[in-house]
């Protein structure tokens, strides 16, 4: 993880995991536009591959997904790489609230534009800094 530069907020290496090829590529393109780096993955299995596969500072997770949910996913990374923080995403509030009981950093509900996004990528990697130091 980089410290912020000048646009003022943290970069980062982000899986980004939804099953929806168009929202992820939307989601993608202003994750790159902030700066950081972006591995796509199209379900939670093929997600859990890449996670495997690099070093990620954050995930972000749709919740309901056809192959391999958001829930399950994330409690994989969790029992992997529990300092990594996950941001959950779905449609769904409902969901999103049982995700942060059950460990998640962050939770939006989409759609949600580009600076909410990046304010709550900025928000856990700020409290990673400062837990870390």
């Amino acid at each position: 993880m980089q410290m912020p530069g000048s646009d003022d907020h943290f970069m980062a290496t982000i899986l980004l995991i939804d099953d929806n090829p168009e929202f992820r590529h939307e989601v993608f393109l202003c994750l790159e536009d902030a700066g950081h780096r972006v591995t796509e993955a199209s379900s939670g299995e093929e997600g859990l591959k890449a996670f495997k596969n690099g070093a990620q500072d954050i995930v972000i997770t749709d919740v309901v997904m056809d192959h391999g949910e958001g829930l399950e996913t994330m409690r994989w990374i969790h029992e992997m790489a529990p300092e990594v923080p996950v941001i959950a995403i779905s449609g769904h509030q409902a969901y999103l609230k049982y995700m942060e009981k059950l460990g998640a950093a962050r939770s939006l509900q989409k759609p949600f534009n580009a600076s909410v996004l990046i304010h709550a990528i900025d928000e856990v990697l700020t409290g990673l800094s400062l837990g870390s130091g």
